[in-house]
């Protein structure tokens, strides 16, 4: 990049959260522009999201500028609290388009940059009216509601998965960009880390940042079940809402570490031979850059089928099977366990699968496109 890039300070509006699966692609983005500051001179980072999701206690805590909007996602079940919610949507958005303008009008952004995610609908629709630069990325191979509304403002729409390309005029593809802190770790050190054994098959499961109900359901009523037909232990991520009840109910089992958040994903996934999860986008990124192989179970309300979408294109790979939540109450996901653990050959070819579809690269492709974009065109 030309000198004349050196001490122009950047301001950048950062959105893009509800779930960890559109807000770690965010802190990913700032991380690896923040590497990119002695180069340009200064940046300053703000992001904009909601108190209810996922980055309010992991930007504060992490020391990020943060500014709530009142936003909420539309609601998919019919309980009389959905309905509730759906019908103050439209308050909800008038007011954070208000938010967002006093907020955007305050900071002056040179650029945005959004992940996703009913949060970054706002902020980034008042950006386009007020001619500031927007940069989408879109993690699922279906592109949101939001990615598709405001396709057509961004200046790059960047995606995770290369079919994505076909859905939307003029997207990239880079990946998904993934956080600095994710290492690797040897096996032996990232066993002892959960205070299991070394001689033995390790499972993870996870049900996205926030836990799954009906997975936890399901390894509740079937463990001991899987112990016995299986010589592997457990690492059991339940989420804050069901923590304290499976910790009661299980924790005196000595072949299973159940904890509600696993904030050093990167050493259990170098713990694990194999994952049970969702099939957010992030976590498939994960799977991949780790080169892990999986059985994805995808949460079947997700707009518009994506994590069914997401799941199936790792294992037209050949690097996941998918079971399906309806088939929970059979024995597919035990069959398909036993059937890939028992078969040494098979696990490690998932394995290699999956490797071969990680891009390690995603967060410098993405911000070496957007800063070329910025010194040509600022």
């Amino acid at each position: 990049m030309d000198n004349e890039f050196n001490d122009i300070a950047l301001k950048i509006l950062v959105t893009g959260g509800g779930t960890g699966g559109h807000l770690f692609p965010a802190i990913a983005l700032v991380q690896e522009l923040k590497t990119r500051q002695e180069e340009i001179g200064k940046i300053e980072f703000l992001f904009i999201g909601t108190r209810r999701g996922i980055e309010s206690r992991i930007l504060q805590n992490s020391g990020y500028d943060f500014k709530p909007i009142w936003i909420r996602g539309f609601q998919r079940g019919l309980t009389f609290r959905d309905i509730g919610v759906n019908l103050l949507f439209p308050v909800r958005l008038v007011v954070s388009l208000l938010q967002s303008y006093f907020i955007l009008k305050r900071f002056q952004p040179d650029i945005a940059i959004g992940t996703g995610g009913y949060t970054a609908g706002p902020p980034l629709r008042v950006a386009s009216w007020m001619k500031i630069p927007i940069f989408i990325h879109e993690q699922n191979v279906y592109p949101g509601a939001t990615t598709q509304m405001l396709s057509k403002h961004a200046r790059r729409i960047y995606v995770s998965f290369e079919e994505t390309v076909n859905r939307l005029e003029g997207a990239r593809y880079f990946g998904t960009p993934l956080r600095r802190t994710l290492k690797k770790v040897p096996k032996d050190q990232a066993i002892r880390f959960f205070e299991l054994q070394l001689n033995k098959r390790t499972l993870l499961i996870f049900g996205g940042s926030q836990g799954s109900r009906a997975i936890n359901r399901h390894w509740a009523e079937h463990i001991s079940d899987y112990l016995e037909a299986n010589d592997f232990q457990i690492i059991w991520q339940t989420g804050q809402s069901d923590y304290e009840e499976m910790k009661s109910e299980f924790g005196h089992l000595q072949p299973v570490y159940i904890t509600p958040f696993i904030h050093e994903m990167g050493i259990a996934y170098s713990a694990a031979d194999i994952i049970v999860s969702r099939a957010g986008a992030l976590t498939l990124a994960e799977l991949c850059l780790y080169g892990k192989p999986s059985i994805l179970i995808p949460l079947p309300t997700a707009a518009g089928n994506h994590q069914e979408m997401n799941a199936r294109n790792l294992e037209s790979a050949g690097a996941s099977v998918v079971v399906l939540q309806c088939d929970l109450n059979t024995t597919k996901l035990g069959d398909q366990l036993k059937t890939i653990l028992q078969d040494a050959e098979k696990l490690n070819q998932m394995a290699k699968n999956a490797l071969s579809l990680a891009r390690p690269d995603s967060a410098k492709l993405i911000i070496d496109d957007i800063l070329d974009y910025v010194e040509h065109s600022l």
